[in-house]
């Protein structure tokens, strides 16, 4: 397998940082389902501070994603009909929207409260701003919480357009994105 996608393929970088982001991203969206459930001010800020610091551990990866994903060939469609290739396209943009839109909101959120992003307890990233700004921290916590809100939609759209492909179409599409041996013709 190569390192870069092809034409036919997709390479082996591609298919590690999808299934890399697709774990972390739900880890994510868990970890913050929790701060939604916590019972007192401790467990909330212990949510937190787990949330933030997989968080940022992750970002890297998604990033990584982000300009791998720009950077290379797709490879070609197997899809059939132009109105289902159009829907695969918005909804893999937008998943690579929402990704941005957290990677971007939920620092933007902290230090936009005045807090420095703590990391596991083990280092810290400075706000970069002399004082809280509540109004952008509103903003953007508004804006983290509604990107997040596109996980299951996404999901359920990807996940349906997966099996649609391996299920009634019988084509390679999901196995391209697999470490699964490929025909060579």
């Amino acid at each position: 397998m190569s390192i870069s996608n092809s034409r036919q393929a997709y390479g082996w970088v591609a298919i590690a940082l999808h299934w890399i982001s697709a774990v972390g991203v739900t880890a994510l969206y868990f970890l913050g389902d929790r701060l939604e459930d916590a019972p007192d001010r401790a467990a909330r800020s212990e949510a937190l501070n787990l949330h933030v610091s997989v968080g940022v551990l992750l970002f890297t990866f998604l990033a990584a994603r982000l300009f791998w994903t720009a950077a290379q060939t797709k490879p070609v469609s197997l899809e059939r009909t132009t109105i289902l290739q159009v829907a695969a396209r918005v909804v893999q943009g937008l998943f690579l929207l929402m990704i941005l839109l957290l990677i971007v909101t939920g620092p933007l959120a902290i230090w936009s409260a005045g807090r420095p992003i703590a990391v596991f307890d083990l280092f810290a990233l400075p706000s970069p701003f002399a004082a809280p700004v509540p109004a952008m921290e509103e903003a953007v916590e508004w804006v983290h919480g509604a990107a997040a809100k596109l996980f299951w939609p996404l999901i359920v759209l990807h996940v349906g357009g997966a099996l649609k492909h391996l299920l009634l179409d019988r084509d390679a599409t999901l196995q391209r994105m697999l470490w699964v041996r490929r025909p060579t013709a």
